[in-house]
């Protein structure tokens, strides 16, 4: 008992001695410079579990910074589950689940006691008198709803297959012609390695569980999808993020991350990233690819809707460069190109990985709607949707076109706006000296919705971004959601330069 008093003593010590080296100016928030410094050293085993943070004032007085900045930094870092508050004081790097465990825990409770952001954007979408920037996914042209109507009814009429249990890998007849879909955007597969899903979701949260044990690292970009950070948690692994830059990730980053933790798989979503838009150049996707064959990591790549491009040429996809056997997992929907709503969604799965994934699948849902997969399977293959898709992707593309030249014009200086060459999203950055929550809470009041940006961060939260989505909007409702939205954006900024009537 008094070596292990000696030894919690040590630590205790050795963490006092945490050096933090901030930089003011570059736009980056003090706490968030002391959350992101604090992760580091625990990923690089400089904090190991027990060890106990200085004391708020201390670090502040240290940093001559506000107590204040240092409390939300350490807050941060408890609600991600980094480190944690004791009885009788003080903040502690966290201890994996228990004394003997080394599998790393994370904080449920908080995950469970906030509101999904897929209930709160239903909310918002609905709720009388908001416009709401929130839908990642297209309104759905008249003529593509008639064929599926068509298409249901003729499967309709003969529709005793569909009252069977089927395997988990999908319909025969849908992965046909998924296989053939893919062929005509580069990628080549086998019916057989193609497994239906109940959406992209359980798509990418099967890979994680067949290949992400409790507390394996795994990469992901900075800032990514929400989705595959709440699957991440819920699989308990440690989320390790990589920078993106204008052309996809930061390489060098990814690199160091490789080496140093040898994680289990890498997450991307290469084209019009969601929520960034950014879209990755094939040299970076093939130096990706490299990485992934040198370090023996598998790669789950997501490509929720690289058909709605406006603007360049496309580029080939991760899976479309890969040879047969790379580890390669390629995750599509339907739902983010032109049957949002049918709950459909399929990945590409390497051969030899495919028997562990479909046993999972088997645990989760035995099989995906058959009477869906049939009719989607017959509205592929009838191919009718080709023509009111290009509509779609012209209208769109216009949509996108005035909504940058809007918010250009109205928000205020210093805003970062995002330029992608296709999605239906755009990336903000406010301006230094303003934070996305308060504008967010007076924007819902005035009657317009966003994403806030906090919800596309594992740990290094950026607080000034924010995404703006425009599939649901019409002309109408683009103008004047964003005239209210620069409206506040204004009001936000005016009383920051203005003096203060308390300090004159």
């Amino acid at each position: 008992m008094v070596e292990a008093n000696k030894r919690a003593k040590r630590r205790a010590a050795a963490a006092e001695g945490l050096t933090i080296q901030l930089v003011r100016g570059n736009g980056r928030p003090l706490f968030a410079q002391v959350h992101e410094q604090v992760v580091d050293r625990i990923a690089a085993g400089d904090l190991s579990p027990g060890m106990r943070l200085p004391p708020v004032r201390a670090l502040a007085t240290t940093l001559g910074i506000n107590q204040m900045t240092v409390a939300r930094a350490y807050k941060d870092l408890a609600d991600a589950g980094f480190v944690e508050g004791r009885a009788g004081g003080g903040t502690y790097v966290r201890t994996p689940s228990g004394v003997t465990s080394r599998k790393v825990r994370t904080p449920r409770e908080h995950v469970e006691n906030r509101p999904l952001l897929s209930e709160r954007l239903f909310d918002l979408s609905h709720a009388p008198g908001v416009i709401a920037f929130t839908a990642n996914f297209p309104v759905i042209d008249k003529a593509c709803i008639d064929e599926f109507k068509a298409c249901l009814e003729a499967v309709m009429a003969d529709i005793s297959s569909c009252f069977h249990y089927d395997p988990p890998t999908g319909r025969p007849q849908l992965r046909l012609q998924i296989a053939a879909y893919l062929r005509e955007h580069g990628v080549v597969t086998p019916p057989e390695d193609v497994v239906v899903t109940s959406g992209a979701q359980q798509a990418i949260d099967l890979v994680i569980r067949s290949l992400v044990p409790p507390g394996a690292p795994v990469i992901i970009e900075r800032p990514a999808y929400y989705g595959v950070i709440n699957a991440l948690r819920t699989a308990q692994a440690r989320i390790l993020e990589v920078p993106l830059e204008p052309d996809g990730m930061d390489i060098a980053a990814l690199e160091t991350h490789l080496s140093r933790h040898r994680p289990r798989l890498i997450y991307t979503n290469p084209t019009f990233q969601n929520p960034t838009g950014t879209t990755a150049s094939a040299e970076k996707r093939r130096a990706l690819l490299a990485l992934a064959r040198k370090y023996g990591v598998a790669i789950l790549e997501d490509d929720h809707n690289s058909d709605l491009r406006f603007a360049g040429a496309p580029v080939p996809s991760i899976r479309a460069l890969a040879e047969p056997d790379d580890p390669v997992f390629y995750v599509r929907s339907f739902g983010k190109v032109f049957l949002p709503g049918v709950r459909l969604g399929y990945v590409v799965t390497p051969a030899r990985a495919r028997r562990a994934l479909l046993a999972i699948k088997a645990h989760s849902d035995l099989h995906t709607n058959a009477l869906m997969q049939e009719a989607t399977a017959l509205f592929l293959k009838r191919g009718i949707y080709k023509r009111p898709f290009e509509r779609m992707r012209k209208s769109y593309g216009l949509m996108q076109k005035k909504l940058i030249r809007k918010l250009s014009e109205g928000m205020p200086a210093g805003t970062l706006i995002g330029r992608p060459e296709g999605g239906l999203s755009l990336w903000l950055n406010l301006p230094e000296g303003t934070e996305v929550s308060e504008l967010y809470y007076r924007a819902v009041r005035r009657g317009v919705a966003f994403i806030s940006g906090e919800v596309f961060y594992a740990s290094h939260v950026n607080p000034r971004t924010l995404r703006v989505s425009f599939g649901s909007m019409t002309d109408e409702l683009l103008a004047e959601g964003v005239s209210r939205l620069c409206s506040v954006a204004a009001d936000l900024m005016r009383p920051r330069g203005a003096p203060s009537a308390i300090f004159t």
